[in-house]
């Protein structure tokens, strides 16, 4: 039948044997895959769990409402940095960010931008009153949306490589084995960026094959600037990932058929077309191409000699010196654990042993076992690059944003392992559907227990940093005092305010005092931990008098030491604590109560 059906027969007809019935197909997996994102997206879904990604949001908000890439959040690292480049701490002024990649912040603004033009009935309060538990904050839902749409374009892309390179039942496969692969899902609902990175990844590689497939220099150049352009988005998401560039140049410059050099140009020039606008911001702002990130090289997450957070949290413009000892020993333990179990739990599960596999066989095409090998080498290079120039703080694992891509190789060697076998040949469809069920094993067994609050708590309280705010404006109405926390990032996002970094040291935190005062400290479970209020007390016990000498506090153990016995170093400003749990504590300045 042609054309559009006239009569209820025909259009019958059509449903059941025509066009429609791959429509109601279409339709049905579409449903599907909704409901299925919603169930497990409203199940598993906990907030932010990183000061990374709740930075990164902030951000995001200052660019919707029009202030550039500033940032509520003041770490006195930046201060004293910026201090020596003649930027001064100002109340009034937005405050540039030193820190962060610009991507993600970018798409979490168009995502805040578009919420704001919807009509006025459906129109979300996004940062309004956070409600009681265990709803979360409206905000952090859109952070959800945004990640989860990423996600579906790169189910989408998987689809679309996977049917490129290996036809389509290898397309529905990938797609069907991302869609259901937990890691990929826990990254999505931490709305860390993940499915950003997982998106410009497939899109790099799809847009690789164009490239691969073009038979002359001018018909691939298209390609090979988009190419060059996606890891040019790929750095400003995550500047460790900039890499990919470098294995896209090799690749090219290895590639033995005419207009090499041009490929090579054409790779560059998009990647800077994309990244040097930034580069120069952050060499203007701070003179270094990627900011104060430069110094992750030198810091490592877990090393209380080199922790980042401690690095931030020093009113020094110093950047660390870099130790090559400990970068080394950084990278090989990221290595080991990356052999021992990333490449293998990361999102692949199963395809990445197929993908490994299939290592060892030809593929009739020749550009497929060349993507095949540029992949292998992407892989390695990433997950190098991130060890040595990340500082291990990220919740985004280069494997697990590049699993996608494992998946789409890995799918299409199972099809082949499939047409190899006379037995397993006849019944292609079932075969892969108890890969899929093998793979969306875990993710059953993961949305069948879920996590009710929509907020991760500890350490964060929507309506606790709310109220801090509140309390704060109605205490002091000219503004004179700030907001500080030992989790900076959330109180500015869920807040909506200013928030100063609890600095390392005492020195640094009366230092500060000079730029604002402090009118409220927030100490949360990220400080409050309590065995080691345990050992404070067994400590004021044995002596009568609790010291300084701890080495998990530093020289801010009197004053933790004063949340037990009342009694503060004299000359602290805050020695009024309000105590919301046993490990959530909100230390107020005096001058804003007036007499006890």
């Amino acid at each position: 039948m042609t054309g559009r059906p006239r009569t209820a027969q025909e259009l019958i007809h059509w449903l059941e044997a025509g066009g429609g019935a791959r429509w109601v197909l279409l339709a049905s997996l579409l449903s599907c895959s909704l409901v299925v994102s919603v169930v497990v997206s409203w199940r598993q879904f906990h907030g932010a769990a990183s000061e990374s990604t709740l930075v990164q949001a902030d951000i995001g908000r200052s660019l919707a409402y029009g202030r550039g890439f500033s940032t509520k959040v003041i770490y006195p690292q930046a201060e004293a940095y910026l201090a020596g480049r003649g930027v001064r701490f100002d109340a009034a002024v937005a405050y540039p960010d030193v820190y962060q990649a610009p991507l993600y912040p970018l798409a979490i603004a168009a995502a805040i931008d578009a919420a704001r033009l919807l009509p006025g009935p459906i129109r979300p309060d996004l940062f309004g009153p956070a409600p009681a538990p265990p709803y979360g904050f409206a905000a952090d839902y859109l952070l959800l949306a945004l990640n989860v749409g990423l996600f579906w374009a790169t189910v989408l892309l998987g689809f679309l490589l996977g049917r490129a390179l290996f036809g389509v039942p290898a397309g529905w496969l990938s797609a069907a084995a991302i869609f259901v692969s937990l890691p990929l899902w826990q990254q999505v609902v931490a709305v860390n960026g993940s499915a950003l990175m997982m998106a410009l990844s497939m899109a790099a590689f799809l847009a690789w094959w164009h490239a691969e497939m073009s038979g002359s220099p001018r018909g691939s150049a298209a390609a090979f600037a988009v190419l060059g352009a996606l890891c040019g988005a790929l750095f400003l998401t995550e500047y460790s990932a900039g890499v990919l560039v470098l294995v896209a140049g090799g690749a090219c410059a290895l590639e033995r058929r005419p207009g090499r050099a041009l490929r090579i140009g054409l790779v560059a020039a998009g990647f800077a077309v994309v990244a040097l606008p930034w580069v120069i911001r952050e060499v203007a702002v701070t003179g270094l191409p990627t900011g104060l990130a430069l110094q992750n090289v030198a810091l490592k997450a877990g090393d209380t000699t080199a922790e980042p957070s401690t690095c931030r949290a020093t009113l020094s413009a110093a950047l660390p010196q870099l130790d090559l000892t400990k970068l080394a020993n950084k990278v090989l333990t990221s290595v080991q654990g990356a052999l021992r179990s990333g490449i293998w739990s990361d999102g692949a599960m199963w395809f990445a042993a197929l993908f490994a596999t299939g290592c060892l066989y030809v593929f009739r095409s020749p550009q497929v076992n060349r993507l095949r090998w540029i992949l292998a080498v992407s892989v390695a290079a990433l997950a190098l690059a991130q060890a040595a120039f990340n500082s291990g703080e990220s919740e985004r694992q280069a494997l697990v944003w590049m699993a996608p891509l494992i998946i789409v190789f890995g799918a299409g060697f199972f099809h082949v392992l499939l047409a190899s076998n006379p037995s397993l040949s006849s019944w292609p469809r079932l075969c892969a559907a108890v890969l899929v069920a093998l793979q969306a094993g875990p993710l059953v067994h993961d949305a069948l227990e879920p996590h009710w609050l929509h907020f991760q708590y500890p350490p964060y309280f929507p309506q606790l940093l709310q109220g801090m705010r509140s309390q704060l404006a109605r205490a002091d109405p000219d503004s004179r005092y700030g907001l500080m926390a030992d989790i900076p990032a959330g109180l500015a996002w869920y807040g909506n305010t200013r928030v100063w970094a609890q600095p390392a040291t005492l020195r640094d935190f009366y230092a500060v005092q000079v730029e604002q005062p402090t009118g409220e400290l927030l100490l949360t479970p990220r400080t409050l931990d309590r065995p080691f209020f345990t050992d404070l007390s067994a400590k004021s016990a044995a002596s009568g008098f609790l010291t300084a000498s701890m080495p998990k506090f530093g020289d801010w153990g009197e004053v933790y030491g004063g949340l037990l016995t009342g009694n503060f170093p004299s000359q602290f400003p805050l020695p009024v604590s309000r105590k919301v749990t046993e490990d959530l504590v909100v230390l107020i300045n005096g001058s804003l109560i007036g007499p006890r």
